[in-house]
C-alpha cells in the first residue's frame, strides 16, 4: 500500500508541476490572441475532452487504467511540443486539441483506480482522505510550478514550455509505476456498447448517482472553468507576470489546504456545501467589482471553497458508483462538466471581448451565486430527505 499511496502522489505532484499553466493564458495575449480567440481555443480544448471523455471511460473499465494515464501525459507533452514550436492561434488550437484529449483520457479514469485499488485492500472507507491528500499534492505541484515560473518567466515562454514537457515524461513514468487495479469480473464479460450503455444507464438511474453528478459537474464547471482565465484577471487587476505566476501559486496552495482538510467535512449536511456555493458566487463577484490587486485574495477563497466541495461530493459519488462502471460513470461526469466549460467559454470570452474581462468576471459570479441560492432555497424548503437521501 506504501508503493502505491507513494505512486498516485507521485503522478498527482508530476502532473500538475507544469511551469507554464499559471502564465499559458497570458502567453496567448501576448501573442495576440483577442478575448475571442482565447475564448474560441479555450472551447476547442473542452470539446475534445468530452468527446474523449464516455469512450475513455469505457477503455478504463475494461483494459489497462495505468497506461491509459500514462499515454494521456505524452499525448499533452506532444501538445506542448506544439505550441513550443508554432506560438500562433492555429499552433494554440493543435496543442490544446492534445490537451483536450489527455483531459478526455484521464476523467474518471484515476479516481477509479485509486477507489478500486483501495477496495481490493479493504480500505476504501480511507478514499476521502486520501484522495484529499492527493488532490493537496497535486495542487503543491501546482505551487512548485508557480514558484518555478517566476524566475524562469523573464527567460521567455519557450523555457517555460521546455520544463512543462520533462513534466509530462515524469508523469508518464509515475502512472507506469501502478499496480494493475483489479478489473470487475462483469465489465471483462460485456462488449463496447453493452458496457457502455450499462454505464450510462447507472449514471442515470442508480441511487443517489444523478443528483450527485450533477452538482459535481456544476461545481466543475463553474469553478474549474475559470482557473484557465485568473492569470488574466490577476494581470488586468494590476499584477505584473512575475506576480501573477506566485498569485497563482497561492491559490493552488489554498486549494492543497482545502482539499487536505476536505475529509474533514465528509458528513456535512449537503445545503452546507450549496450555502458555500452561492458564497463563492458573491466572492467572485465582489472580487470583480473591486478589480484591484488585493481582490485576488478573494479568489484564493474562491477556488479553496469549490475545491472543498469537489472532494467531498466526489468521494460520495464513488461510494455510490457500481465497481464495474465506475471508470465509465466518472467519465459522465466529466463529460457533463466539459459541455459546462464549454458553454461558459464560449460566452464568457465574447462578452469579455464586448464589455471587458471585469463584466464578465462580474456576471459569472452573479450566475454562481443566483444558482447557489437556488440549490440552497429547494434544499431547505423541500420536505425533510431520509438519511439515506441526505448524503447526496
Amino acid at each position: 500500500m506504501r508503493r502505491f499511496l507513494a505512486s498516485i502522489y507521485a503522478f498527482r505532484f508530476f502532473d500538475a508541476l507544469i511551469p507554464i499553466y499559471p502564465l499559458y493564458a497570458v502567453m496567448f495575449v501576448d501573442h495576440g490572441l483577442s478575448a475571442g480567440e482565447v475564448g474560441a481555443a479555450l472551447a476547442v480544448w473542452s470539446v475534445t475532452a468530452f468527446c474523449v471523455q464516455i469512450p475513455a471511460g469505457v477503455w478504463a473499465d475494461r483494459w489497462s487504467r495505468r497506461g491509459i494515464l500514462a499515454v494521456a501525459q505524452l499525448v499533452r507533452l506532444a501538445g506542448f511540443a506544439v505550441w513550443l514550436g508554432w506560438p500562433h492561434f492555429w499552433g494554440f488550437v493543435a496543442g490544446f486539441v492534445l490537451w483536450g484529449v489527455k483531459s478526455g483520457l484521464t476523467g474518471g479514469c484515476f479516481e477509479a483506480l485509486v477507489y478500486d485499488e483501495l477496495k481490493a485492500a479493504g480500505r476504501e472507507r480511507d478514499y476521502t482522505r486520501i484522495a484529499g491528500r492527493a488532490e493537496a499534492v497535486q495542487f503543491a505541484g501546482l505551487l512548485a510550478a508557480s514558484v518555478l515560473a517566476a524566475p524562469l518567466a523573464p527567460m521567455g515562454y519557450g523555457v517555460l514550455l521546455v520544463a512543462s514537457l520533462t513534466a509530462c515524461a515524469l508523469a508518464a513514468a509515475a502512472a507506469l509505476a501502478f499496480p494493475k487495479a483489479p478489473r470487475s469480473a462483469s465489465a471483462g464479460d460485456l462488449d463496447y456498447l453493452a458496457h457502455l450503455h450499462l454505464g450510462l444507464a447507472q449514471a442515470a438511474r442508480a441511487p443517489g448517482v444523478p443528483g450527485l453528478v450533477l452538482f459535481i459537474t456544476a461545481t466543475l464547471a463553474l469553478g474549474g472553468a475559470l482557473d484557465e482565465f485568473w492569470s488574466i484577471f490577476a494581470s488586468r487587476a494590476g499584477l505584473p507576470h512575475g506576480a501573477v505566476a506566485l498569485f497563482i501559486g497561492a491559490m493552488s496552495g489554498g486549494q492543497a489546504i482545502a482539499s487536505a482538510l476536505a475529509h474533514r467535512a465528509r458528513r456535512l449536511p449537503t445545503w452546507v456545501f450549496h450555502a458555500l456555493f452561492a458564497l463563492n458566487g458573491a466572492l467572485l463577484a465582489v472580487a470583480a467589482a473591486v478589480f484591484r490587486p488585493e481582490s485576488v485574495l478573494l479568489l484564493i477563497a474562491f477556488s479553496g471553497g469549490f475545491k472543498a466541495i469537489n472532494v467531498v461530493f466526489e468521494a460520495r459519488l464513488q461510494e455510490a458508483a457500481p465497481s464495474e462502471t465506475r471508470a465509465t460513470i466518472g467519465s459522465v461526469k466529466s463529460f457533463v462538466a466539459e459541455v459546462g466549460m464549454t458553454l461558459l467559454y464560449l460566452s464568457f470570452g465574447p462578452l469579455a471581448q464586448a464589455a471587458g474581462y471585469r463584466v464578465a468576471f462580474l456576471a459569472t459570479g452573479g450566475l454562481i451565486g443566483a444558482i447557489g441560492a437556488g440549490l440552497l432555497a429547494w434544499r431547505l424548503l423541500r420536505p425533510r430527505p431520509s438519511l439515506a437521501e441526505e448524503a447526496t
